[in-house]
């Protein structure tokens, strides 16, 4: 806030004042999107391997039954989702709440499409209670591991075009310091029309960021598991 006060005060061009105060409050989030998509990914890593834990502790005799399993892998869980499964395990073993319900708050904790996947396959496991649970669950870390590959492959070739959209911004930067340091240059700026022609200069840039934090983002999965989706499938 203060810097943006200070550049409108030596400018004179309000809003560069009011851009720079707008480029402190929104560029972290305009520029964040990468920091999104990895923790997406860790989220998917590390269901992937709550997955293949559960498998191996029910192949190699360390649980009886599902719920065991959960209760005994849920100390080990990765960070992502370690509270999601921690609380999971208290609320099917020590609360004794329903799977059903248990199952779809660990899927609204967990918040992905792959997290419903997860917890509708558990669901089934823990009704059946078949011998080829371990074999369901290795199935399934397989499906998200191949997710994981693929999200990474893509978020590889967004990292390019992040990169452009910086070098653009740091030149953009770097001629509106032009602007203020040689007068010849900034002196259209200084009239009220030189301000709007700014103006809808910086808007869209502002924009451009925006479609591109939408673009590397990409569109929400739509989910099917989860608290919601029971209450509107329960009601009249």
């Amino acid at each position: 806030m203060a810097t943006g006060i200070v550049v409108w005060v030596v400018s004179g061009w309000p809003v560069a004042g009011l851009a720079t105060i707008a480029v402190g409050l929104w560029l972290p989030w305009l520029l964040g999107s990468a920091r999104v998509v990895r923790e997406r990914i860790a989220t998917l890593e590390a269901l992937e391997s709550w997955c293949r834990r559960m498998a191996d502790t029910l192949a190699g005799g360390g649980a009886i039954g599902l719920a065991q399993a959960i209760a005994t892998t849920a100390p080990r869980v990765d960070e992502p989702i370690s509270v999601a499964v921690q609380t999971l395990a208290r609320r099917v073993q020590t609360e004794q709440r329903h799977p059903t319900t248990a199952l779809r708050e660990f899927a609204d904790t967990v918040n992905a499409r792959t997290g419903d996947a997860v917890a509708a396959a558990l669901l089934l496991a823990l009704h059946q209670q078949s011998t080829g649970i371990a074999h369901v669950l290795r199935q399934l870390a397989d499906g998200v591991a191949r997710d994981v590959r693929a999200r990474r492959e893509i978020e590889a070739a967004r990292a390019e075009s992040r990169q452009s959209i910086r070098i653009l911004l740091i030149i953009q930067a770097g001629l509106l310091v032009l602007l203020a340091v040689v007068p010849t240059f900034a002196a259209p700026y200084g009239t009220p029309v030189g301000q709007v022609v700014m103006a809808v200069l910086l808007t869209g840039t502002g924009a451009l960021l925006v479609w591109m934090r939408r673009l590397s983002l990409g569109r929400p999965t739509a989910r099917f598991f989860g608290a919601v989706d029971g209450n509107r499938a329960g009601a009249p």
